[in-house]
């Protein structure tokens, strides 16, 4: 399915369910912290691969990538994508004020839980929407170029779409905004089978 077949009532549905699952997500890591966090999803693309590096992300930026694999009904990979700085901003919003010692074990496991609780919002979202089962594998942790995450990721994903989904989120927190990116990259024919089911 080429990008220029998506209608702006399909790309808003999406808009609309990742807004339901950001502010899910939020809601948790709200509780989880004590303290409050909203989410924001301001913009939704939908982009072939080959346009990713010109208008999302050149390929030699250095990011933080956090990978999950969709499983059940549908399948595919999410990645969500921060540059180090966010990355740091992320983990001290999630870790406690009295933890002093952050060390490399910790604050990775602290992104791997935020991930897990962003992604997993998205797919409860989508599961009560449209009636179906998904689940989310364990999420895995990579720090490299841009450029060899995103074509790791096809390449041990076997044969994916050629199209992907950007969902920008923004975090807001203590007055700031923290920038996210999440692409997911399905197998082919689950964008067109979800849009099928929603009848739009």
């Amino acid at each position: 399915m080429n990008k220029d077949n998506y209608t702006l009532l399909q790309i808003d549905t999406i808009k609309e369910l990742a807004n339901v699952g950001g502010g899910n997500a939020a809601t948790s890591i709200s509780q989880l912290i004590g303290k409050p966090v909203s989410m924001e999803v301001p913009t939704i693309e939908i982009l072939n691969y080959n346009n990713v590096f010109n208008k999302i992300m050149p390929e030699d930026t250095l990011i933080d990538a956090i990978m999950m694999r969709m499983l059940g009904d549908a399948e595919g990979i999410y990645l969500f994508v921060t540059r180090p700085e966010a990355s740091k901003a992320l983990i001290q919003m999630m870790l406690p004020d009295f933890i002093k010692e952050k060390n490399e074990e910790l604050n990775h496991s602290t992104l791997k839980e935020l991930v897990n609780i962003v992604v997993s919002s998205y797919l409860n979202a989508i599961s009560k929407m449209v009636n179906v089962n998904l689940i989310s594998s364990v999420p895995s942790l990579s720090e490299d170029m841009f450029g060899a995450i995103l074509s790791s990721a096809y390449i041990e994903s076997e044969q994916y779409d050629e199209n992907i989904m950007i969902i920008k989120n923004e975090f807001l927190y203590q007055g700031e905004r923290i920038e996210s990116s999440l692409y997911f990259i399905p197998k082919p024919g689950v964008l067109k089978k979800l849009f099928k089911i929603l009848g739009v």
